[in-house]
């Protein structure tokens, strides 16, 4: 009874995480609840790793069930898999996910010594946190350090990235967690290294570009479908057309798919009075759209600038079962009826969207589609590796997949990261929300509502340079990590040999 007792306790801590992420200090309500757990682990340390280890699962089982059951809502409610099956589906990948804490867990309790156990729990979840989101082409979503976007912790992204981040909450989480039992001085230490990190928040690391750029960046709040309805995409089509042409500025984004009729079965002349008003007005315009290349379909940006051949950006990083079937899944693809299943891969050594102005310097925008800005070390290697620099990132995205879920929250949140992580501004435009410039800094500066259909016109700050996190990568921190384990380890190791010359002594 009293080790079910355990793993329920764990179930809420990791249950009450995640509901977490959507208050208003989520960054402290989150540190405070993984302390909770900690103490629950700590607890069992007398029971060994694999004890520990469970206990880990049961939390991120319940962190990610709640996390993520907007995946139920697009493979259900939008793919037209069965209830039973679409429940099933969260809850596979939920138990898959939980498999990181579990290591992590398990991780930190091989290398738990009494008194440096903060940094091999800190360590070792850092470490499963990097391989989460890199193994079997990864999955990072919701991680641990989310939160610090606007957090205690927020000044080490530019510097060690999100990552960086998620070491502090884990240490910080073991400083609260055991500060009760050391008469609260866990606590001076985590004050000091707050207060020291927060010096570091209003650094900058890039510096301005020319004047402000303009830009208008549509939501059209089209509802998602499967059903190949010519009459229904041609109204989609046609209101995105007309809003890129409704009014010069110096950039209008379109969303992901914005142009929803593969671009094969388009009028071959389809594009004739975008390009007109184009080279009429001086206006660059990028738009979703559904590419053929060699028989096969292609997520795509397509980009229109004065006088100049059209741009074209195919999606890199491509959603398992969702635009490729990993090899032996085809079932799968059957069973939600999906079509357009099987896209084309991109590089990521694509040329970013330049755009040019009269008397300013060129401006050039690292175009990312949907879910590709959920892989901040992927981003920062694109844009130390650009042959161009870029000096700010577009996010075109359609998240009517996930219904009126967390999920459109959570990737604004994302894009935050980004800024934050390449210090350049970031620009998303969404089918559905949230539609949103964001600054250098992280900091949301305007955002239409979800699920209404408008523009969004403002200005952003173009931006030349690179943070010491698009330098180094994720390099730092995994090297930093390892050396935490490797020390806690000796001390370990020099701990259990002075136990045993003591105990000779004894006897």
């Amino acid at each position: 009874m009293f080790f079910s007792r355990s793993f329920f306790y764990a179930v809420i801590l990791g249950l009450l995480t995640s509901l977490a992420s959507s208050l208003q200090s989520a960054s402290w309500w989150q540190m405070l609840l993984i302390a909770f757990f900690w103490r629950l682990t700590h607890q069992h340390y007398f029971h060994g790793p694999l004890y520990q280890a469970k206990l880990g699962w049961y939390f991120g089982f319940a962190y990610f069930c709640h996390g993520l059951w907007w995946i139920y809502v697009s493979l259900h409610d939008v793919g037209g898999m069965p209830s039973w099956m679409a429940c099933g589906g969260v809850i596979l990948l939920s138990g898959f996910l939980a498999v990181f804490p579990s290591l992590a867990s398990l991780l930190a309790g091989r290398f738990y010594s009494q008194s440096h156990s903060g940094i091999a729990w800190a360590a070792s979840w850092t470490l499963l946190e990097w391989l989460r989101g890199n193994i079997l082409t990864g999955f990072p979503w919701i991680g641990f350090g989310d939160a610090q976007v606007n957090g205690p912790f927020m000044g080490l992204i530019p510097i060690f990235g999100v990552l960086g981040a998620t070491f502090a909450v884990l240490w910080g989480a073991y400083k609260i967690g055991s500060a009760p039992g050391r008469f609260f001085l866990p606590l001076l230490s985590l004050g000091f290294v707050v207060i020291i990190v927060s010096f570091f928040e209003n650094s900058t690391y890039t510096k301005p570009l020319g004047n402000m750029l303009e830009v208008k960046l549509l939501q059209g709040n089209f509802q998602q479908t499967l059903n190949y309805d010519e009459s229904t995409l041609r109204h989609q089509n046609n209101y995105y057309l007309n809003s890129m042409m409704d009014k010069p500025t110096n950039l209008i984004v379109a969303p992901e798919t914005a142009i929803a009729i593969p671009e094969n079965e388009l009028p071959p002349n389809w594009s004739k009075d975008l390009e007109a008003f184009v080279d009429a007005s001086q206006t660059h315009v990028l738009t979703g759209i559904i590419g053929y290349e060699n028989r096969q379909y292609a997520n795509q940006a397509k980009g229109f600038s004065p006088n100049v051949s059209p741009y074209y950006y195919t999606k890199a990083h491509l959603v398992p079962f969702g635009e490729y079937v990993p090899p032996g899944f085809e079932w799968f693809v059957r069973a939600i009826q999906a079509p357009l299943s099987q896209f084309k891969k991109g590089t990521f050594s694509q040329d970013s969207f330049k755009i040019s102005r009269s008397n300013q310097p060129d401006v050039y925008g690292a175009v990312m589609i949907c879910y590709e800005d959920v892989f901040g070390n992927e981003i920062a290697s694109r844009v130390r590796n650009a042959q161009q620099a870029p000096n700010l990132l577009i996010n075109m995205t359609n998240l009517a997949w996930f219904g009126k879920t967390s999920a459109p929250s959570q990737q604004l949140r994302l894009a935050q990261l980004r800024s934050l992580e390449t210090g350049l501004p970031t620009i998303r435009s969404t089918n559905t929300g949230f539609t949103a410039i964001i600054n250098e800094q992280g900091i949301v500066q305007s955002q239409l509502p979800a699920f209404v259909q408008g523009h969004l016109i403002g200005s952003v700050q173009p931006r030349t340079g690179q943070t010491p996190y698009v330098r180094l990568g994720d390099a730092p921190i995994l090297l930093f990590s390892v050396l935490c384990l490797i020390f806690a380890w000796n001390q370990k190791r020099r701990l259990q040999r002075t136990d045993l010359r003591y105990g000779a002594l004894r006897g």
